[in-house]
């Protein structure tokens, strides 16, 4: 039962944090506004009537000390020490008595001379101390404020009428009262009119996102405001991830697209070789049939390892694990792999050099060049290493040449593109998968470096693939 009472004491108690979520962004912001601003007005008010009240009391005081000094200069150019003509002057003096040390009235203003005090003794007391005392008239009812000055045995009391004050403030508070609530009703329209204005293009926002949800990216973006606030600069940061979502989606299906195409061409040859020698039979020549089958599994072995390989750098986009290697041992023992390739492959060039990067990904950027030169070449493939420091930094260059066709100048920057391949390369002889090149540029760019092709230096022909990368000292 405790337990019970509890969870609704919760209950009652989150009620208003779940009401405030059920708001627009709109109302919050009027509610929280009007809120502030109506503190601001209640709080202003409070602070002007006081400020009010104080200064028509010290004007009242002033006047009501200048008349106690009239008097006092009076009682002391008197012969006896008491004046019998005294008189109130203006600015809301009433009433003057003059009460001696016995705190007997012993002159004052007509009507005043011979009756009590208009003090009691302590109040009398607190008056001859420097006190303001405030009274109210026995007679009126009405509100009045006694001022004293003391002068040898005698005290000056000088009465002043609060009425003129309580009139101000009441004044000021009805004026408080009818504009206050006015005041918070309009900045309450004002806010909800500013909040609408400024939220519209949050709003065109979400219709455009909506839009974009139902009909696909293709050529849709969201709307861009024209002020140049923080709405536009959201509009402007959104549309550009958009772009690269879009353009990451037709890579990914361009990348999908041609991986079945290329996976579908040594897949169905592999079929219609088995399939006729299912048909042969006992006659087919096997050994012609294994090798023709063991070159489409080469095939279909390298394609898929590099389709891995370019998931890996997708899924990551971030450097490989770093540490020093040495680029001329890893280029010599890469070289030392073809020794029985169908052309002779040699270093011609070859300075030590250390680079920081990874020794897996930087060796495989050299085989999928010397791969590629190997495919093409005519009569020799040449490996070459050597610096060059262009102003504080410096960069290993890594070249691999080849006697072959070459590429043509236009074609040059498309053979990065994965699954691109040029015409005289689409045989099952000498054709690759078209993504060594994409694998290698993928990788040198995460080192930092830059890949360019082009022709011999020597003009002999070819094709002349560079590599840089800087060098981290």
């Amino acid at each position: 039962m405790p337990q019970t009472r509890a969870v609704r004491r919760w209950s009652v108690l989150s009620w208003p944090g779940r009401w405030w979520a059920r708001q627009s962004l709109r109302a919050r912001l009027t509610l929280v506004a009007t809120a502030i601003f109506s503190v601001a007005v209640l709080t202003g008010a409070i602070l002007v009537l006081q400020l009010q009240r104080y200064a028509l009391l010290n004007v009242l005081d002033s006047t009501a000390q200048k008349t106690a000094t009239s008097v006092v200069t009076q009682l002391q150019t008197s012969e006896n020490g008491i004046y019998d003509e005294i008189e109130p002057s203006s600015g809301g003096v009433t009433s003057i008595q003059v009460v001696n040390a016995a705190d007997q009235v012993i002159n004052g203003t007509p009507g005043f001379r011979k009756i009590l005090p208009v003090l009691s003794p302590s109040q009398l007391n607190d008056a001859r101390a420097g006190h303001r005392i405030d009274i109210t008239n026995a007679t009126s009812q009405l509100g009045e404020r006694v001022v004293a000055q003391k002068i040898g045995p005698y005290t000056v009391l000088v009465v002043t009428d609060l009425t003129r004050v309580d009139d101000s403030i009441r004044v000021l508070r009805r004026a408080a009262l009818i504009g206050g609530p006015l005041a918070v009703l309009l900045m309450g329209l004002a806010t909800y009119l500013v909040a609408a204005l400024t939220l519209r293009p949050v709003a065109e926002l979400r219709h455009g996102a909506a839009d974009i949800t139902e009909t696909g990216l293709t050529d849709k973006r969201l709307p861009v405001p024209g002020a140049r606030d923080e709405i536009h600069r959201l509009a402007v940061t959104l549309n550009a991830m958009l772009d690269r979502i879009d353009s990451s989606t037709r890579k990914q299906r361009t990348f999908v697209g041609d991986a079945a195409h290329e996976l579908r061409s040594p897949l169905a040859s592999l079929r219609v070789q088995l399939e006729v020698a299912q048909r042969i039979g006992p006659d087919v020549s096997w050994s012609g049939l294994v090798d023709e089958v063991l070159e489409d599994v080469s095939r279909l072995d390298r394609l898929v390892e590099d389709l891995l390989a370019l998931a890996r750098l997708d899924e990551s986009r971030k450097a490989p694990q770093m540490e020093p290697v040495e680029l001329d041992k890893l280029m010599e023992d890469v070289a030392a792999r073809y020794q029985y390739a169908p052309v002779p492959v040699h270093i011609d060039e070859a300075v030590p050099v250390t680079v920081k990067g990874n020794a897996d990904a930087l060796a495989r950027v050299i085989v999928n060049l010397t791969d590629n030169a190997v495919r093409h070449a005519a009569g020799e493939v040449t490996l070459a290493l050597a610096t060059k420091r262009d102003g504080s930094t410096s960069s290993a260059i890594l070249t691999v040449t080849d006697d072959g066709p070459g590429i043509p100048a236009e074609e040059r920057d498309r053979v990065f593109d994965r699954f691109y391949r040029l015409e005289q390369s689409r045989s099952r002889v000498s054709g690759g998968s078209g993504l060594g090149l994409a694998i290698v540029q993928d990788l040198v760019r995460t080192h930092g470096g830059t890949i360019t092709l082009h022709d011999r230096d020597d003009g002999r022909g070819g094709l002349c693939a560079e590599v840089q990368i800087p060098l981290h000292i």
